[in-house]
């Protein structure tokens, strides 16, 4: 059973998954192409910029398959080599109106050095 409206607009869905379950978290970045961003703010005392936390592919609907999700996502950074110009997240993501979910993004990289 979805926990959002089927029918949101992508946009939507993604400004009430921030809402929900990243309040203390800002996902207001955006990075490229990538669909949804978490990071993880930087105090004023930092000597650092907000670090990343979470680079997701956002879908409206429910999807059969999240595993198409993460591909999708994958071949976006990989492409952009987004990685190259900003800091890498701790973890990538795909969601829908039903479901979330994660893999460190270490995978990404390890899947990188093998092509």
């Amino acid at each position: 059973m979805a926990k959002y409206p089927i029918g949101l607009l992508e946009e939507e869905l993604k400004n009430k998954v921030a809402a929900d379950w990243f309040a203390a978290f800002d996902t207001t970045r955006i990075i490229g192409k990538v669909d949804f961003c978490v990071a993880i703010p930087a105090t004023e005392l930092a000597l650092y910029e907000a670090e990343n936390a979470l680079w997701a592919e956002a879908k409206a609907g429910v999807r059969k398959d999240i595993h198409e999700s993460f591909v999708q996502l994958i071949l976006t950074i990989g492409r952009a080599r987004t990685f190259d110009t900003e800091r890498p997240p701790l973890f990538l993501g795909a969601f829908d109106a039903e479901k979330i979910a994660f893999l460190p993004f270490l995978m990404f990289l390890m899947l990188e050095c093998l092509n």
